[in-house]
């Protein structure tokens, strides 16, 4: 005889309906779980491990501009080339160089920092006039700059930050413009085939305005270089001094 124990159809009904009323529950629970999880991963992106860079690490950057040192150079030259201040090319590479800046090795790696102040001309030149010399071809009875001999078509760069106060195509000097310097003083820029600037434009060292020529009273090719205390012709100072006092040297 069976002792199993039979509910009455009512009470059987609603069994069925409690049980599966709890698996539609826990489906529903895991569905649920299941979204708010792919929600999540789609919100924070893919796992770290495909991204591009571990977190927390920036992108590397370019690497600084450099110069390979070659048989003959000097650190001198090596300035001049790049438009750095000398002794701001031994600083930046005194690691490398040593003690002695004249010890260069070739194939030394230099870093070359940022211009702050430069030469007129990164191209060799001579020089074919230097400031003060005495003459009767000169208004003021000397010569009031100096020449750097260069071909016509030689970029001509700001040797430091300023405002172009004026540019000109008349008289003696040809095409020139005149640069008010942070400082105060004033530079001229003589004998020019082209100019790139226009009075009122920001410029800063390296900035180039310019391309060197034969333009006005000269005799050659040539750059006319002159630092003045004012804008008037007669206020000039040694530009070559001038250069020296912010680590240039022509």
């Amino acid at each position: 005889m069976s002792t199993r124990r039979h509910l009455p159809p009512r009470k059987r009904r609603t069994a069925v309906a409690v049980a599966l009323a709890a698996v539609l529950a826990v489906l529903t629970g895991a569905s649920t779980a299941g979204a708010a999880g792919a929600a999540s991963a789609t919100a924070t992106g893919p796992p770290s491990a495909y991204a591009p860079h571990a977190a927390g690490e920036a992108p590397a950057g370019p690497e600084p501009p450099g110069y390979r040192v070659d048989k003959g150079d000097t650190l001198y030259s090596i300035a001049r080339r790049m438009g750095v201040p000398l002794q701001r090319l031994y600083e930046a590479n005194r690691s490398v160089i040593g003690a002695d800046p004249n010890l260069l090795r070739p194939g030394q790696f230099l870093v070359v920092p940022e211009p702050g102040w430069v030469a007129p001309v990164s191209a060799e030149y001579e020089i074919s006039a230097r400031y003060g010399i005495p003459g009767d071809g000169w208004i003021a009875g000397y010569h009031t700059g100096v020449d750097l001999a260069v071909p016509t078509g030689t970029p001509v760069y700001s040797v430091g930050p300023g405002e172009v106060h004026s540019t000109s195509t008349e008289g003696d000097y040809g095409n020139h413009l005149l640069v008010r310097m942070a400082d105060g003083r004033y530079v001229l820029y003589a004998h020019l085939d082209r100019t790139d600037v226009a009075a009122g434009d920001r410029v800063e060292g390296g900035t180039r305005i310019g391309d060197s020529g034969n333009t006005g009273n000269s005799t050659g090719p040539h750059l006319h270089f002159e630092v003045r205390t004012g804008t008037d012709y007669g206020t000039d100072i040694d530009p070559v001094e001038y250069l020296a006092e912010h680590g240039i040297i022509l």
